[in-house]
């Protein structure tokens, strides 16, 4: 069923504007929960945030506000926005946000899962999907995608990022938010949601991994590193960006013209909304820059926030405000033009209502499923085989134990409104893909009769990190395997029977003291509603694993921060004391990024380079061709790195550059083509200015070393 959307004219929206009271402007700048107006109802609706003022919300205030937030269900948006608009003066309708981040009731991989499958075109479509049943719900806005540059393990938020790469989060960051928005230069389709590109800046980079941590770094890092997924995502045109918790150099980010305003808006060139994060404006007096809220709502305001997210200081303060600086009142007029433009855009003013109908065809169908299946196979990542996998046919009677048998609980967190009734279990889905499968599982190892146990041809360990573990607010400082799991997996060796290790995740976890002890390890992450399913297709041999890493695992927790494009030292990790190491560590991490292992021994063969120097507009172009000698068709990720082998700034060890998923059929070939210009090498020098020189260059493609390239002016 097709909604057509009608718009108004521009001229329409600026005498909207122009008749608006200030009172009413203001609280299109403010964002609350939905209980306001219906009461709680069931788990329909989050609680309420922080810096709340009830008695500011009584009266007709509570009929000038802008956005809802955490309201689902199209049953419940309507009925919001039914009871607000009986007294809305000038019938603004509401906007509803949510925060669907790797889906809303059809969940598909965590975002660092999603990542390891390297492909621009799964995540555009799990965004579309996502959007879809938004949509359907009443939904207009989603807080996603998360492109925050992680490189510390230990913060839980890492599940929501796409790793360690810049280049690689920016890319699949803008995917996304094509695939929410669902057309081209920005605008929203029929179905579309705004995509809202987060956080702005730096938060993946917090001190020592703790969650709304300081950050602090030189503008070089920024520019060539932290501040270019941003700046890759946003050409795709968000109609959101929200600032994030942290200080950045001293100053909260939410009170940063320089990060909001010289940087985002001029250097970046966004000209839409900027929306705080939960409660950051009334944070700014815990940060201590603000004495208290009027002073907070002026720093934000000034800073070009233009919409607060659950709490109330501009509507508490704006008058006060506007008494000292009249001049906010440019920006408070442009804050509003934009929303208003926004909720014109689609289609609200016509019809603020969702058709209720929509969501039983919409919502978790088979179409969206079975893509939930497909994405979460190509998210897992094969980190270790001894030809334990895949599952022999000839073994029948499976045991499958540890605490992941036998639990729906793998949606990960930020599940949004995914129901793990709705999960199809590890133990469960291998019934479902082998009904010749003698399957039995369990908790322990000790739940398990000890007759079954000795009569079953092969174990399964599912093991990993509870989804409570990870996400906002859950860094640890041990990220360690448990002692029990640990434990677990010997005495699974101790049984002389095959096996394999299946885990689960929200982050790489550190497995020094227990790797030698799992003959083939296949990495889950958090795949979602398919879990099961997807995971027995890899497990038993139907499919082949095909992911590869996008974030570092370390050997021990202490061992983080780690990540592949680390700067040269003047003393390189050797095997003396007297270098960059660990003196009780092996030198780099336990898995490195872009690692990943398949099913089908692929073979890569005549590498080609079209020349060996590179001028201003003569690119240079490697090819070669990627075998793939099994009766699998799967999905190869071809990595090219550079290393910059002299220049005057301290260079990365090696970076990525190109990278590529290319479909190879079964028992045949295929030929791989990259390209490098001249732009590829440019980096930031000390002064801040792109620079690119004259010198050697090595190629490597996935790990392995192919060629010398000159820069020539």
């Amino acid at each position: 069923r097709k909604v057509v959307k009608f718009c108004m004219e521009n001229k329409k929206i600026l005498e909207l504007r122009q008749e608006m009271t200030l009172k009413e402007k203001i609280g299109q700048l403010t964002q609350i929960t939905g209980e306001h107006y219906v009461g709680k109802i069931d788990n329909e609706m989050v609680e309420t945030g922080p810096g709340y003022s009830q008695q500011l919300l009584e009266g007709d205030t509570l009929y000038t506000i802008g956005s809802i937030i955490g309201v689902s269900s199209a049953k419940i948006t309507n009925l919001i926005q039914s009871e607000y608009l009986k007294k809305s003066r000038l019938k603004i309708p509401l906007l509803f946000m949510h925060d669907a981040i790797h889906g809303y009731k059809t969940i598909f991989p965590i975002p660092l899962g999603l990542s390891c499958t390297w492909d621009e075109n799964i995540l555009r479509d799990v965004a579309a999907y996502t959007a879809s049943e938004l949509r359907a719900s009443g939904i207009h806005v989603n807080f996603s995608p998360m492109v925050d540059l992680v490189r510390d393990s230990r913060w839980g938020r890492v599940m929501e990022s796409f790793g360690e790469d810049h280049l690689l989060s920016g890319n699949l960051g803008g995917a996304m938010i094509n695939g929410y928005q669902k057309d081209a230069e920005g605008k929203i389709s029929q179905d579309g949601v705004a995509a809202c590109l987060k956080h702005f800046a730096a938060y993946g980079a917090g001190i020592g991994g703790k969650d709304y941590n300081t950050v602090d770094m030189s503008m070089r890092e920024f520019f060539d590193y932290y501040g270019k997924p941003y700046e890759i995502a946003l050409k795709e045109k968000p109609k959101f960006v929200m600032s994030s918790f942290n200080t950045f150099n001293g100053i909260p980010v939410t009170a940063s013209k320089e990060m909001m305003k010289d940087i985002l808006r001029d250097k970046y060139q966004f000209d839409d909304i900027v929306i705080s994060d939960w409660g950051a404006v009334s944070e700014l007096q815990n940060h201590r820059v603000a004495q208290d809220g009027r002073e907070a709502a002026e720093l934000a305001l000034t800073a070009g926030i233009d919409i607060e997210m659950v709490s109330t200081l501009y509507l508490e303060n704006y008058q006060q405000i506007l008494e000292k600086n009249p001049a906010l009142l440019h920006e408070i007029d442009a804050a509003v033009l934009k929303i208003l433009q926004l909720k014109n855009e689609l289609g609200m003013f016509e019809n603020p209502y969702v058709d209720e109908d929509l969501e039983e065809t919409v919502i978790l169908n088979q179409k969206s499923l079975q893509f939930a299946k497909e994405a979460a196979k190509k998210s897992c990542v094969l980190l270790k085989n001894d030809s334990l996998l895949p599952i022999s046919k000839e073994y029948k009677k499976i045991l499958v134990v540890g605490p992941f048998a036998n639990t729906q609980e793998l949606l990960g967190n930020w599940q949004c409104k995914g129901r793990f009734d709705d999960v199809v279990a590890l133990s469960e889905g291998m019934r479902l893909v082998d009904e010749s499968l003698e399957l039995s599982a369990y908790e322990t190892l000790e739940d398990c009769p000890k007759d079954e146990l000795e009569k079953c041809d092969y174990i399964v360990a599912a093991i990993g990190e509870h989804w409570e573990l990870s996400g906002e607010g859950h860094s640890s400082v041990n990220i360690e395997l448990d002692k029990q799991q640990q434990q677990l997996i010997k005495d699974i060796k101790k049984t002389d029977k095959p096996y394999a290790c299946v885990c689960f995740s929200g982050r790489p976890l550190a497995l020094q003291d227990i790797i030698d002890d799992i003959p083939a390890l296949l990495w889950c992450w958090y795949p979602g509603t398919q879990a099961g399913i997807a995971i027995a297709e890899l497990l038993t041999g139907k499919d082949t694993p095909s992911g590869k890493l996008t974030m570092s695992f370390p050997r021990y927790s202490s061992q983080v921060p780690i990540y592949y494009n680390e700067y040269s030292s003047g003393r390189p990790a050797n095997e003396s004391s007297y270098s960059s190491r660990y003196q009780d560590c092996e030198v780099g991490p336990l898995f490195s990024f872009g690692h990943g292992l398949t099913y089908t021994n692929t073979e890569y063969s005549n590498f080609k380079i079209s020349g060996h120097k590179i001028t201003e507009g003569q690119d240079i172009k490697i090819s070669f061709q990627v075998k793939n000698p099994s009766e699998y068709e799967y999905s190869e990720i071809a990595i090219l790195y550079i290393e910059d082998l002299v220049s005057k700034a301290v260079r990365p060890i090696r970076e990525m550059k190109k990278y590529q998923v290319v479909t190879v059929p079964a028992n045949q070939t295929v030929t791989v083509e990259l390209v490098i210009t001249l732009d590829d090498l440019h980096y930031l020098n000390g002064s801040l200015q792109q620079s690119v020189e004259p010198g050697e260059f090595k190629i490597y493609i996935n790990d392995l070393e192919h060629s010398v390239f000159t820069i020539e002016h």
